[in-house]
């Protein structure tokens, strides 16, 4: 019996260039959960590894199936209330806006058969992971977007989404969605950030 590795599966999905890029992302569907405020905080680290947790039993609830998977890459779905922010581009999504507004999603992809109904049937058998009752399917289509691959410190990222900007200046491209971050490797709160790989993701259109 073969287990589907979504991480393969996908894997221009899960993969960007040190340079900035043009790609186009069809529809995926993940388990996620909802948040606001500065990601970093405490309850942001505590909904990211429920999710993880969360997660590893959905992938135990299809072991013994056809249908088994693997799946435990964290992405992050960023967004601002622009009605009461105003447009927020990709070179300053950071440093333009207090932080305190900051909408978010945590999300881990899933295959496209799992569905909401099952996410709920196995939220009600893992009653003891914290939020549990707050995870969600969740499908998005991303469409064109811009991405590059951010390596080292969260905080480089400053130096870093400016560059994705002034690539999608230079193509005549404005960002049209939410920010998309996707974090390669694991990493808890108060550990080295020097070695992590994000790939930084935004949709854009047209000017």
């Amino acid at each position: 019996m073969n287990t589907l590795d979504l991480q393969v599966k996908y894997q221009s999905y899960y993969t960007a260039a040190e340079q900035p890029e043009l790609i186009d992302i069809p529809e995926a569907s993940y388990v996620s959960i909802l948040g606001e405020g500065s990601p970093g905080t405490e309850i942001f680290y505590e909904k990211k590894k429920a999710i993880l947790h969360f997660v590893n039993e959905l992938e135990k609830y299809f072991e013994d199936s056809d249908q088994a998977f693997s799946s435990n890459i964290v992405e992050i779905f960023y967004w601002f209330n622009e009605e009461q922010t105003g447009f927020v581009d990709i070179g300053n999504f950071y440093t333009a806006v207090d932080l305190a507004l900051l909408q978010y999603r945590i999300a881990i992809r899933i295959p496209e058969y799992i569905t909401e109904q099952t996410i709920q049937t196995a939220a009600k058998a893992s009653a003891k992971i914290r939020f549990v009752h707050d995870f969600e399917r969740f499908t998005y289509t991303a469409g064109s977007c811009v991405q590059v691959l951010h390596v080292g410190p969260f905080a480089g990222e400053l130096e870093t989404l400016p560059l994705l900007q002034q690539f999608a200046t230079e193509k005549k491209l404005k960002k049209s969605g939410m920010h998309h971050e996707i974090h390669l490797e694991h990493f808890e709160r108060g550990q080295s950030q020097s070695h992590l790989r994000t790939i930084l993701r935004d949709p854009v259109r047209v000017q």
